[in-house]
């Protein structure tokens, strides 16, 4: 975090425990240090509280608030209709969500993100995917991965019983599925279903990762 000023110092210290990351998505999102400074205190408040609800109902009005900013959330947090998981990331640091129940969603508060690499992925691949993304905008990352959730569980939705997440198991094969993807990749181009221009961003893509996995 860059602030110059002797009082904006003084906040950097207070909200130490928070990483850069963090404090850096709550700046894009237009809070204050003072707001900042504020979620800090709140997530130190709480830290030793095992029920999320609960801690989220201890909170006054202006703390809900701050915690809605914090996670950018557009409406009022409505604590009577979240999910374990939503609520307990309402109470994480912004960047360091997590999917609890190893569904492939990130729940927060009442909304559902896919997640990607999923928690439980080994950390090699997660350093992988990092090196294969690095540079690249979301709109030049090839998404068969990161939408296989979503693909998965079409006409369903998240609390189904027959939801699917098919990164569940700890065992699932990440050098194998980009194999198989690299040669649909071929199939598709081979039978004229993409572009060449789509063939080159996706084979250049998966073959980094690939190399970043070895």
């Amino acid at each position: 975090m860059t602030i110059s000023s002797q009082s904006s110092r003084d906040v950097t210290a207070n909200i130490a425990t928070l990483s850069d990351k963090s404090v850096a998505l709550m700046h894009q999102r237009k809070m204050s240090d003072d707001a900042v400074e504020t979620f800090q205190s709140i997530l130190q408040k709480v830290q030793q509280t095992n029920d999320p609800k609960a801690a989220l109902r201890s909170l006054s009005a202006d703390e809900l608030d701050i915690v809605r900013q914090a996670h950018s959330l557009a409406e009022p947090i409505n604590i009577s209709v979240l999910s374990d998981e939503g609520a307990a990331n309402l109470l994480t640091a912004p960047g360091h969500t997590r999917d609890l129940n190893n569904d492939g969603l990130t729940t927060i508060g009442e909304g559902n993100m896919l997640t990607f690499p999923p928690d439980n992925a080994p950390a090699s691949f997660k350093a992988a995917w990092e090196e294969a993304s690095d540079g690249l905008s979301i709109m030049d990352i090839p998404t068969h991965m990161i939408f296989a959730v979503g693909l998965a569980n079409i006409g369903r939705e998240p609390g189904d019983p027959n939801w699917v997440n098919p990164y569940a198991s700890p065992d699932y094969d990440y050098g194998a599925a980009v194999s198989e993807i690299i040669e649909s990749v071929e199939y598709q181009y081979n039978h004229s279903m993409i572009s060449f221009e789509q063939y080159q961003k996706n084979m250049s893509f998966y073959n980094k990762l690939t190399d970043a996995m070895a």
